[in-house]
C-alpha cells in the first residue's frame, strides 16, 4: 500500500482529516453562525420559531388567495346542505314533540294524583265531635295531637336543583 502511493507520488489516503480552529473560524465568519451545528446559540423555543415559520406561510397563502372571489356552490352540494337542514328540523320538531308529550302525561298524572286527594274528604267520625277521639302524630321533634275522623293533606314540594 506504502509502495503504491510512492510510485504515483501522491500522498498516503487519510481516513479523517481534521481542521484547526483558526480554519473553524475562517469557515464560520465566511457562512455565518448556524444552528445545525452548534456554531449559534437558540435563544428563542422551538415552538416560536415553528409558529413563526407557520404564520410566514399562512400569511404568504392569504396575500396569495386574497383577492379571488369565494367559490360558489354547486348543484350537489347545495341539495346536500338542504338536506342537512331539513333532517335538523324534522329532529328538532320531533323533540319538541316528544316534550309536549311528555309534559302532557305528567301534567296528566298530577291532576288524576291531586283528584284523589279532592275525592277523599272528612270522614264523618262516629262519635260525636265533643267526645272525638285524639290520635299521636309525632314529626319533627314533637308531638301534635289530631282528631281520629281528621285527613290531613300534604302539598307536594317542589324538588331542589343540586348544586355541584
Amino acid at each position: 500500500f506504502s509502495r503504491m502511493a510512492d510510485e504515483e507520488g501522491a500522498p498516503p489516503p487519510r481516513l479523517m482529516t481534521f481542521v484547526s480552529e483558526h480554519q473553524l473560524a475562517d469557515a464560520r465568519r465566511a457562512r455565518g453562525a448556524r444552528v445545525d451545528d452548534g456554531t449559534a446559540q437558540r435563544d428563542r423555543s422551538l415552538y416560536e420559531i415553528l409558529k413563526e415559520n407557520k404564520d410566514k406561510k399562512d400569511a404568504e397563502f392569504n396575500e396569495r388567495f386574497k383577492h379571488r372571489p369565494p367559490k360558489a356552490l354547486d348543484e350537489d352540494e347545495m341539495e346536500f346542505l338542504e338536506k342537512i337542514e331539513t333532517s335538523k328540523r324534522e329532529y328538532e320538531r320531533q323533540m319538541a314533540e316528544d316534550e309536549e308529550e311528555q309534559l302532557r302525561s305528567f301534567k296528566a298524572a298530577l291532576a288524576s294524583q291531586s283528584s284523589i286527594v279532592h275525592e277523599i274528604k272528612e270522614v264523618p267520625s262516629p262519635t260525636p265531635k265533643n267526645q272525638e277521639q285524639e290520635s299521636v302524630v309525632k314529626g319533627q321533634g314533637r308531638e301534635r295531637r289530631r282528631p281520629l275522623g281528621m285527613i290531613v293533606k300534604a302539598k307536594p314540594q317542589a324538588k331542589k336543583a343540586k348544586v355541584e
